[in-house]
């Protein structure tokens, strides 16, 4: 046998030698281990979230967050923020309605045990009822004036001597200086005046019987938070600007019923339409539908 060379035996013995560690058993163990470090770290070390979006919050953060936002509009008087904000939380309703619920909710829950609670709640109320919303918030809210933590009883007198307080500064001669009287007036927002510039029908098979209103600046620029008025007979309705984010800040829109005479105004701001809307059949590349209207309040 040349030297070097390896018998026949030889390798027959190293072919029928077990192998101890296969490919399989490696990915195996991989994958194992991995499993195993990511259950240790959820449970023992939970991953910590920052940095979330006011729509990611839970049903209970988001009604505390809508009445920090009620605080902050009571503090400011900036209601068009206030929505802005409202809006932030992407509700599936109505976000002042919402606002509604969440105070309701909370106000049934004991939160109006504490003032802090109390003026929360009160604020909430002050804001979507501003927009004509309602809910039950209201009704659960104490009278004002009315203090809603129980004081304790005081001692008798018999079982505590009153000391005389002492006095902490000067007695003023008279006819000296009276004391500063501090007036706070409160700020009102400035009242805008708007005007409609715009009236125009179309026909639209994706958008039948529909008034689309557009409120915007001078400038052009979409003013969300603003109250839109619709009245037919002795009815009528409001709805705000901005409340579908995807159609822009300024979008608002109304569904009319066929046969009925709509008038359009933004109450407190601007005078109704000399004109007033009714749906009615059009045409449009031979397909049949009912007219809409597309009106634009500009701020004046």
């Amino acid at each position: 046998m040349p030297p070097g060379s390896i018998s026949t035996a030889d390798a027959q013995a190293r072919k029928r030698a077990p192998r101890y560690f296969s490919n399989w058993v490696f990915a195996l163990s991989l994958v194992a281990g991995l499993a195993l470090g990511i259950a240790i770290t959820r449970i023992q070390g939970p991953l910590q979230r920052g940095n979330a979006e006011p729509w990611q919050l839970r049903d209970e953060q988001r009604h505390h967050y809508m009445m920090a936002i009620a605080l902050e509009y009571q503090a400011s008087g900036d209601a068009v923020r206030a929505l802005h904000k409202l809006i932030a939380l992407q509700p599936a309703q109505d976000p002042l309605q919402e606002l509604a619920d969440g105070a309701c909710a909370l106000g049934s829950r004991g939160y109006l045990g504490s003032s802090s609670g109390i003026a929360a709640v009160r604020s909430a109320v002050d804001l979507y009822r501003t927009y004509g919303r309602e809910g039950c918030a209201e009704r659960l809210l104490p009278e004002v004036g009315a203090d809603a933590v129980p004081k304790t009883d005081p001692l008798p007198a018999a079982d505590y001597t009153r000391p005389t307080p002492l006095p902490t500064k000067k007695p003023l001669p008279e006819g000296g200086e009276s004391a500063r009287i501090i007036r706070i007036i409160p700020t009102v927002p400035v009242q805008r005046r708007f005007e409609a510039r715009t009236v125009r029908s179309f026909c639209d098979p994706a958008r039948p019987a529909l008034i689309e209103v557009q409120v915007v600046d001078y400038l052009g620029r979409g003013l969300p938070g603003q109250r839109i008025r619709v009245r037919w007979g002795d009815r009528h309705d409001s709805f705000l600007s901005g409340l579908k984010v995807d159609r822009g800040d300024a979008y608002a829109d109304f569904q009319m019923t066929e046969g009925i005479d709509y008038a359009i105004d933004m109450p407190g701001a601007s005078a109704a339409l000399d004109a007033s809307l009714s749906t009615g059949i059009c045409y449009i590349n031979n397909r049949q539908t009912l007219k809409s209207y597309r009106v634009t309040f500009v701020e004046t």
